[in-house]
């Protein structure tokens, strides 16, 4: 678990920086990275508790039954849009939490949560 999160801390930082370069809408100082991927992975590791595993809050307010019928409904978009939704608040979390990360669109916002999930999907794959 702490080899998981110290991979998944440094990924977040390689992450922030090509946002960072690649996104016009998205500031955040070189200083910040770090303090900016250590909140990512705080929040990250809360709603991964939230979301995942079988005895998890989700899981117990849903109800098991309704959450697996419409993820069977919907081919199992249900888990990736809930998902997404997730990482959109991560993302606007961290952006309130520090005043180095600037998110200034929407557009933005969403196409950081799109690689912000991608990269989740990449790490719990190989790590």
């Amino acid at each position: 678990m702490l080899i998981q999160l110290i991979v998944m801390f440094g990924v977040f930082c390689l992450l922030l920086y090509a946002l960072n370069k690649a996104m016009p809408d998205f500031h955040i100082e070189a200083g910040a990275i770090p303090v900016a991927a250590l909140i990512l992975v705080g929040v990250n590791v809360v709603v991964g508790f939230l979301l995942g595993g079988t005895a998890t809050v989700l899981n117990i307010a849903t109800l098991v039954i309704v959450k697996k019928l419409l993820n069977f409904i919907s081919l199992g978009l249900f888990s990736l849009l809930v998902s997404f939704i997730f990482n959109v608040i991560i993302f606007w979390v961290a952006d309130k939490l520090t005043d180095r990360l600037t998110i200034k669109s929407a557009r933005t916002l969403m196409v950081s949560a799109a690689a912000l999930q991608f990269t989740n999907f990449i790490i719990r794959k190989f790590v």
